[in-house]
């Protein structure tokens, strides 16, 4: 599998692997070089432990793409592990193999609930991330869903329709409004009142919403190291 750093900080490992099945807009991963390490799970999870973190966060690019070397990741490392995903790749027996592993968490990432609104923004579809939620929602997995408030793209009518969507699955599914941090030139950054606004709406479908306003979801300090 390919990956291209090691995000260091306080109490978390974050692996960001290259490559990617979608092509966002605003995505602040996007593999402009061919910087990159092939690495085993085994060599992963030797290179993890020498720093030894309270968590490993897998993230991206998207990590799905490596799906027979990430279940084995998940099931030799024993420590708090995290998937974040964009969710398209996860169909029902790929869901199973996860539920056979000590994978703690998966962050669902759903970019926008409006088709050509989604192809327009990631050039895929979104219907197997819909697929995805549902599933996940059957499954024995601890779940949460998100997605990026971009004021005027990805906005509050989008996260309405988010958020009545994921609760026709089911009312008590973890829902999180992300702030957009401006990449790519397509909006401004949301104001505290835009994403307490959104979060607002979306608490009249949905029992469970926070914010990234609530809890930071990025480290306030890191170090990048290259494997």
């Amino acid at each position: 599998m390919k990956i291209s750093y090691l995000s260091l900080s306080e109490r978390r490992c974050t692996i960001q692997f290259y490559g990617c099945n979608f092509k966002c807009k605003a995505c602040f991963a996007q593999n402009k070089t061919n910087r990159y390490t092939e690495v085993t799970p085994v060599q992963l999870i030797t290179e993890i432990k020498q720093f030894d973190p309270g968590e490993v966060m897998l993230a991206g690019g998207e990590p799905t793409l490596y799906r027979k070397e990430l279940i084995e990741f998940i099931k030799m490392y024993d420590r708090k592990t995290i998937l974040t995903t964009n969710g398209s790749l996860l169909d029902g027996a790929f869901i199973s193999e996860m539920e056979n592993t000590c994978l703690n968490e998966i962050h669902i990432d759903l970019k926008a609930f409006s088709t050509k609104l989604h192809e327009w923004y990631t050039g895929c579809s979104n219907q197997m991330v819909f697929d995805a939620i549902a599933l996940l929602n059957m499954s024995d997995l601890d779940f949460e869903v998100m997605t990026v408030f971009i004021p005027g793209i990805i906005d509050t009518d989008e996260i309405e329709k988010i958020a009545e969507f994921i609760a026709g699955i089911g009312n008590k599914i973890r829902y999180k409004i992300i702030r957009y941090v401006p990449i790519g030139n397509i909006s401004r950054r949301p104001t505290e009142a835009d994403i307490n606004g959104a979060v607002t709406i979306a608490k009249e479908y949905l029992s469970n919403v926070t914010s990234s306003l609530e809890e930071r979801t990025h480290p306030l300090k890191s170090v990048r190291v290259r494997i």
